[in-house]
């Protein structure tokens, strides 16, 4: 009993830093869009687990600073916290542009790994504007890949020199059920890791819909193919052409902002992948969206029919 109360309050605390960090962060970054969350019902669910008014954590801490970090064009720096950080866990950086490709996005997060590692002193204490700050001080030596990346390990025909995929693409997935927290979570944090926009329907049945360029769809479509499901699949691909390097093309076809889950029901509850689907929700979910010809493909019936 002693024991969990003491991981219990540790939890709160490493809580309270976070939100006290997080905070700190928007006084700092306050112009239009340099912090960016997409999601504030986890900042109001972490506050209230620590003033007790829940005992559920919905999801970890995440959020986005854009900075100008090149002279084209900001730089993601996508920020996911633990729930024991800081004192026992390591915040997750990932750093995003459209000047160097997915696999190098990973060398940069093994990069500041390995500073944190060697360089924070003190993980007792929050230190995420410290990473922050080194990132925007070391970018030009962060992002040197010429040891690390050589030409002959680009695949063949690949798209080179700050472009990227020249496809749109738009995935409805359908899935038996999803109930599984830790695929809830993962299916969340693909998305966005990807920067893609759509969202996750958990229960039963479960719809997935990711939009943006097919190589972060087809990516994401990789990473969660293999979890165990009962059944999942594509029911429709949507493409579409793409100039190269074009991001504002993307976001012009973009449906949806940002990418979330969504319940669609009429009541809370605490086990909310169990409660049914509103499938009026739902349609009216997708028309709002210019998606209602998608409900043939996965329910089975047309737009033009009434769904109460």
């Amino acid at each position: 009993m002693e024991a969990e109360l003491l991981q219990e309050q540790m939890l709160l605390n490493c809580l309270r830093q976070q939100l006290d960090e997080f905070h700190m962060l928007s006084s700092i970054f306050c112009n239009p869009g340099e912090l960016h969350v997409d999601d504030y019902s986890f900042v109001d669910n972490i506050n209230a687990y620590i003033e007790g008014e829940t005992k559920r954590l919905n999801a970890k801490l995440d959020y986005q600073l854009n900075l100008p970090l090149l002279s084209a064009e900001k730089v993601q720096i996508r920020i996911e916290l633990p729930h024991l950080y800081p004192g026992i866990e390591i915040p997750l950086f990932v750093v995003r542009s459209a000047c160097f490709p997915r696999d190098q996005e990973r060398l940069i997060t093994e990069r500041i790994e390995r500073y944190i590692d060697r360089e924070v002193v003190d993980k007792s204490e929050p230190y995420v504007f410290q990473i922050v700050s080194w990132i925007r001080d070391n970018f030009g030596d962060l992002t040197k890949f010429e040891d690390a990346i050589k030409p002959q390990d680009q695949p063949p025909n690949s798209v080179t020199q700050g472009t990227k995929s020249d496809t749109f693409e738009r995935l409805w997935i359908y899935s038996h059920h999803l109930k599984s927290k830790t695929k809830r979570q993962t299916i969340l944090k693909t998305a966005r890791d990807l920067d893609l926009s759509g969202f996750s329907r958990p229960g039963k049945p479960a719809v997935i819909c990711v939009e943006g360029r097919q190589s972060d769809t087809q990516e994401f479509w990789r990473t969660i193919r293999p979890m165990k499901w009962q059944k999942i699949q594509i029911k429709l691909a949507e493409v579409e052409p793409l100039e190269l390097g074009g991001g504002e093309a993307v976001d012009g076809r973009r449906r949806f902002q940002g990418f979330r889950e969504e319940l669609f029901t009429e009541v809370n509850d605490e086990n909310d992948e169990e409660v049914p689907m509103s499938m009026s929700l739902f349609m009216k979910f997708l028309d709002k969206h210019d998606s209602g010809y998608i409900r043939k493909d996965i329910f089975g019936f047309d737009q033009t029919e009434n769904v109460v």
